[in-house]
């Protein structure tokens, strides 16, 4: 391992570590003729619509030089929130991207496949200037068979018309979809997620993306599952296409590899003899000792590597990354709930929309950016996610499936039923993410509406679970459901696998003696982050707006208002019999969002999250782990730095181990609480504040020491610290990844400074654009040189271009001394336009 270690003006720091490669999604490790490319560098983009840029004689040098994942909202999404006044700042509009590259001639022969991890919304693929396809539904992965339009051994263009224009209708039947929204589903226009080239031979797997190339590819499932003794039967069902001239006799093989990249296994098939032309499912199945269960906690992934063959010679291979699991859905008052390797979990975590964007770049969210939300998200205790109204993308849900979370995964969706063509779609695109997603083993939970269907609607569905996924260990149902005639009636619950409720609006005893339930997204209020509470500078008495209902300070967000809105669906997750009335619960939402805005114009963004739009935590997210944490834990919410004077209730939040707690200034006690408010919170009012620690001690119900925690008091700020991160093994030059810093007010200790909030200006020096960072309530913050602190710290973008070589960045801010640190990014070559490097990832 490498690592490199850079001065600021208020210490040192290490930046990101290499870590060793592991099989992707796309690459496996057995030799064959298969080539996957990682197509994201190198892109020529306008923000225009052009009528003749599908042709190849285009001239194009004129355009922006882009890589993917890509946006060109990134310059605007976040000065005002979607769904408010400000919504038309926010480009929609049909933009184009043309790739150039060179196909080695050695491929001559072989197919190629081209795969779009998702645009939003329509894209129209061009190649060589020959139309390869359309696709509309904004949500799922899709592709294209290109073969016929590529030229090996020379140049080739891939043009590609992306068109987020608002309601932009499906183009065969006039009828626009239903999810195309703007308050749940950001208009992040472009090419946001990954794409990828498959050169395979003729005799070949084919990919999960049913629309277009009609593919289901293969489907990976354990039975027989017997957890203590870690055995199961693994099963394979391989789809193979046979495009050769002739019938081939063919062998399908799968080695289940460890992550340490050993064979655990390998389930041998039998020769197969496949006609030409045709398509067929290859079934082997096997029965395997000494596995390791995913769950929670021990997210355990196997690459389940296909091999096909012919006459002893591998001539394709692909890999499977998931994971085996026991699972069981029961309803009734004292044993219902989820069960997983025959133990009961309570599901417990957030609410969030599919987008998942960060302020400043947008929904184009570099992989290893969102592997780290999921460490952020998995430290705060949380084991399930509940993606909302349109499906987590594939970057989302690999996160989820390595850090041990739970999802409940939808289609697409817009609050209500629907019916004819824009009911059919959903049905159409239901079917799409089961196909590409049935392997992955974070996925529980298949959602087929955010609010009440009819019982028609959920058979069906229900159907379509049991035609694609019969073996996945998966549920299909609903949120909002009842047995209420208003929110589907009986029949609805009954033809449901588990039932979804919203703010314990749609409860009944009759669903839950049927089927598990899920609160889908309880507490809709808001803070920033910035605010402490009201006795706290620079917001002395801090309110906003004429309806504070949905706002509060830090304090009151992290405290009062999370415990109680949390208990009702804490107490509810009784380890044994007893009432139970709920499986699980997910607050919405975990990060700050350009979505779903309010109609207020105060923040620009919606501030329900845990942590804010660049994952600083909120008070919120230390209370929320401690609500959630299975073991002792405790937290002391605010800060310990007040003006003189200053007397005021303190809140600790405390887990449920813990029935009494102590608190101290300076080693001399202020309150002994045994009455939690809600199980979590215990309040000490009239403490008077003074220069020193704060200490907060939580004893169990035996009165014994079990945690506990401090704050101490720090000086006036003095400097500012810069702090870099970059994915594990560096900042890559490839055009697209981002680095980010973290500044930081601080004392002469060295100690961040709680209530600092000033401009910092920042310049950038080296081969990379500086992006800026966020301050919700101003507009116009993003992509600017300078940003202020909030709570003493915030958090700034640089992206890298496609030159490698050293990043210096500097900071200042008036009265403070300056830092400054470096990175080093890291070349990143293609040949040709081509590279086989794929996008990096996070350390799991």
């Amino acid at each position: 391992m490498s690592r490199r270690t850079v001065l600021t003006g208020a210490g040192a720091l290490v930046l990101g570590m290499a870590v060793p490669a592991r099989l992707t999604a796309a690459h496996a490790a057995t030799a064959s003729r298969r080539v996957v490319y990682n197509m994201n560098p190198d892109w020529r983009f306008i923000k225009q619509d052009i009528a003749d840029a599908h042709v190849p004689s285009f001239n194009d040098s004129a355009w922006a030089t882009v890589s993917v994942p890509h946006t060109f909202n990134d310059v605007d999404s976040f000065d005002n929130h979607i769904g408010s006044s400000g919504e038309s700042a926010v480009a929609m509009q049909p933009v184009w991207y043309r790739k150039r590259f060179t196909l080695p001639a050695e491929h001559a022969g072989q197919k190629v496949l081209l795969e779009f991890e998702g645009v939003r919304q329509a894209a129209t693929v061009y190649v060589n200037g020959t139309k390869a396809g359309l696709y509309e539904n904004g949500v799922a992965p899709f592709g294209f068979d290109i073969t016929d339009q590529v030229r090996f051994g020379a140049e080739n263009l891939i043009a590609v018309k992306a068109d987020n224009t608002k309601w932009r209708p499906e183009e065969a039947t006039g009828t626009p979809f239903q999810w195309d929204s703007r308050d749940f589903n950001p208009t992040y226009g472009g090419l946001t997620r990954n794409v990828r080239m498959y050169v395979v031979p003729k005799t070949y797997f084919t990919l999960p993306l049913y629309t277009n190339l009609r593919t289901t590819g293969s489907y990976v499932y354990a039975s027989a599952i017997n957890v203590s003794a870690g055995t199961a039967t693994v099963t394979v069902e391989a789809q193979v296409r046979n495009e050769q001239p002739a019938a081939r006799t063919i062998t399908v093989a799968a080695n289940v590899i460890r992550p340490d990249g050993t064979v655990h296994a390998t389930i041998t098939g039998s020769p197969v003899s496949l006609a030409a032309g045709a398509t067929q499912v290859v079934k082997l199945s096997q029965q395997i000792s000494g596995l390791v269960f995913w769950e929670p906690g021990r997210p355990h992934l196997y690459t389940v590597e296909l091999v096909l063959s012919e006459g002893g010679v591998a001539q394709d291979s692909f890999p499977v990354i998931t994971g085996f699991r026991k699972t069981e859905f029961r309803g009734g008052a004292t044993s219902g709930g989820v069960y997983l390797n025959d133990k009961h979990v309570f599901l417990t975590g957030y609410a969030i929309r599919a987008t998942n964007e960060w302020a400043v770049i947008g929904g184009a969210v570099p992989d290893w950016m969102t592997d780290l939300d999921g460490k952020l998200i998995r430290d705060s205790k949380a084991n399930l996610i509940r993606w909302m109204h349109i499906a987590a993308t594939p970057a989302n849900i690999r996160m989820t499936d390595s850090c041990g979370i739970v999802s409940i995964q939808p289609a697409g969706d817009k609050e209500a039923d629907k019916t004819g063509r824009q009911w059919d779609q959903r049905v159409e695109l239901m079917r799409d993410v089961i196909i590409y997603f049935r392997n992955n083993p974070s996925i529980l939970f298949w959602e087929a509406g955010n609010n009440w269907i009819t019982a028609a609607h959920m058979t069906q569905m229900t159907n379509l679970r049991k035609t694609w996924d019969p073996h996945g260990g998966r549920v299909m149902g609903c949120r909002a459901i009842s047995d209420n005639p208003a929110y589907g009636g009986r029949a609805a619950v009954d033809a449901a696998e588990y039932v979804g409720t919203m703010l314990n609006r749609h409860y009944s005893d009759y669903s839950r003696d049927r089927k598990p339930i899920i609160e889908c997204e309880y507490t809709r209020d808001e803070a920033p982050r910035r605010v402490w509470d009201k006795y706290s500078p620079p917001d002395f008495g801090y309110q906003t707006g004429p309806d504070v209902t949905y706002h509060h300070t830090s304090e009151d967000f992290a405290g009062p208002h999370a415990a109680a809105t949390r208990h009702e669906f804490w107490g509810q997750r009784i380890q044994g019999p007893g009432p139970r009335r709920y499986a699980g619960a997910a607050a919405l939402i975990w990060a700050d969002s350009n979505q779903h805005g309010r109609q207020y114009n105060w923040e620009c963004c919606r501030l329900s999250g845990r942590v804010d739009a660049v994952r600083i935590p909120k008070e919120s997210a230390h209370t929320y782990r401690v609500m959630q944490s299975d073991t002792p834990d405790i937290h002391i919410i605010g800060h310990w730095t007040y003006p003189a004077n200053t007397t005021k209730t303190m809140y600790v939040m405390a887990s449920a181990h813990v029935r009494r707690v102590r608190l101290l200034v300076n080693g001399a006690e202020v309150g002994n609480d045994t009455s939690a408010t809600n199980d979590f919170l215990y309040s000490f009012s009239a403490v008077r504040w003074q220069p020193g620690t704060i200490t907060a001690i939580g004893y169990d119900a035996g009165g014994r020491e079990v945690v506990r925690t401090e704050k101490t008091t720090t000086g006036a700020a003095t400097a500012l610290r810069l702090t870099p991160y970059t994915a594990p093994g560096g900042l890559r030059a490839d055009g697209s990844d981002i680095a980010f810093f973290e500044v930081e007010a601080v004392d002469a200790q060295g100690r961040r400074m709680p209530t600092h909030q000033a401009r910092v200006d920042f310049t950038l020096a080296g081969p990379g654009r500086f992006l800026g960072g966020f301050n919700p309530g101003k507009p116009g913050s993003v992509h600017k040189s300078s940003v202020d602190t909030e709570a003493g710290v915030n958090r700034v973008f640089v992206r890298a271009s496609r030159t490698a070589g050293t990043l210096i960045l500097r900071a200042t801010a008036s009265g403070l001394t300056a830092a400054t640190a470096g990175i080093d990014s890291i070349p990143f070559t293609t040949t040709g336009g081509l590279t086989t490097l794929p996008p990096a990832r996070g350390a799991r």
